[in-house]
């Protein structure tokens, strides 16, 4: 038969979905397969195969086997080992030793969803206490026994979700931090755009001074309403007069927004990994946020602290025993984290000062919603 090239879901993308939920071999019984192979088979193609009955002899050898797993649970505990491609064994070595060369951080983070649980534990000692034979076991209930053995289990695969992500958090998060940090300190610091805004509020002041009278300072949003505040002819803005005023009596603040560096960065967007499917408590894999419309810094806080937590477990299995692996990774690892530590602080700090500064208040107003304006109130201008 040709090829069909669809395109696969990942093991850790069926969970949850309707393909959980199909029993394809079932169908095949239903399926005229000689018509199907006679109609689709390439030239060059042998004898057809009868695949109902090869499917047949699959389904009585797997009825041979004791199975104690949930059968979706089987099925996909299966299809992530033999994406795997290695034994029982080798993965368990792997775990021990925390060796992300043979196993991938994202074969990792499938396998988590499949840490035993309290009764698969139970069940599978159970088995072993009766001295019922081993190899009458399906190959992942095989795979579970040895799995579950694997000594402090939850926080080995943690330990090496965080290990294998770091590198890539980190590179994520740190620019995140550094256009905070400098968009905030440019805004707050451009004497040319507190001067724009001073001219903004005396014309406001004179446009409401026979029926509001005058105001002292204005939310920041108001700056979007430039555009819309029209002429009696209509056929000039608010903003287009600001513009006219600034080119005939302020020429030095026609560039007023070079001043304002990393304002763009702060308010566009950054990719975020994804999160691993249902990762054990305490797991510290790719951080916990899909990618957001604009920096949020209160979710890049969250993930600084993620990261910690994920240094801390660390720390303590150094603690419990001697791993030159994880040894490797503090020496080089910990200065980076206490760098990003850092880095967070003077972000917080002067976000909640440069949102002060303008009579905002931090908690109401997000740099997804504060840096933005300023963009939208640059791109207008110009």
């Amino acid at each position: 038969l040709p090829v069909f090239n669809w395109t696969a879901l990942k093991p850790n993308q069926i969970s949850g979905t309707v393909f959980s939920e199909l029993d394809d071999e079932r169908v095949l019984e239903d399926l005229d397969l000689e018509r199907f192979e006679e109609l689709f088979k390439t030239k060059a193609q042998g004898p057809a195969l009868d695949l109902v009955c090869a499917k047949n002899k699959a389904s009585q050898k797997a009825a041979s086997k004791v199975t104690l797993l949930e059968a979706n649970r089987a099925k996909n505990l299966a299809i992530t080992l033999r994406k795997a491609g290695r034994g029982a064994e080798e993965i368990c070595r792997a775990i021990h030793t925390f060796d992300l060369a043979t196993l991938p951080v994202d074969f990792v983070e499938c396998l988590m969803r499949f840490l035993p649980t309290e009764a698969e534990v139970k069940a599978l000692r159970q088995y072993e206490r009766e001295r019922k034979p081993l190899e009458e076991l399906a190959d992942e209930d095989r795979f579970m026994l040895q799995f579950s053995k694997v000594e402090r289990l939850p926080q080995r695969m943690a330990i090496m979700a965080f290990l294998g992500n770091f590198a890539e958090n980190l590179q994520m998060l740190t620019p995140q931090l550094n256009a905070i940090i400098a968009a905030s300190a440019s805004v707050k610091s451009s004497q040319k755009l507190k001067h724009m805004l001073e001219i903004i509020l005396a014309l406001g002041n004179y446009m409401n001074s026979s029926k509001r009278g005058a105001v002292y300072g204005f939310k920041l949003q108001s700056l979007d309403l430039l555009l819309d505040t029209k002429s009696t002819d209509r056929k000039m803005t608010l903003l287009h007069f600001i513009a006219l005023t600034v080119r005939e009596k302020y020429p030095e603040l026609a560039t007023f927004w070079q001043e304002l560096h990393f304002v763009e960065k702060a308010a566009a967007g950054v990719p975020r990994p994804h999160t691993p499917g249902s990762p054990s408590p305490g797991a510290v894999g790719p951080l916990t946020h899909p990618c957001v419309p604009a920096v949020s810094l209160e979710n890049v806080l969250l993930d600084v602290k993620e990261l910690g937590r994920g240094m801390e477990l660390l720390r303590r299995e150094c603690g419990l025993h001697e791993n030159s692996v994880l040894r490797a990774f503090l020496a080089a690892s910990e200065g980076k984290l206490e760098r990003l530590q850092k880095d967070a602080r003077t972000a917080e700090d002067a976000y909640n000062t440069v949102v002060r500064y303008f009579g905002e208040s931090p908690k109401t107003t997000p740099p997804s919603v504060f840096f933005p304006v300023f963009v939208r109130f640059i791109r207008s201008y110009k």
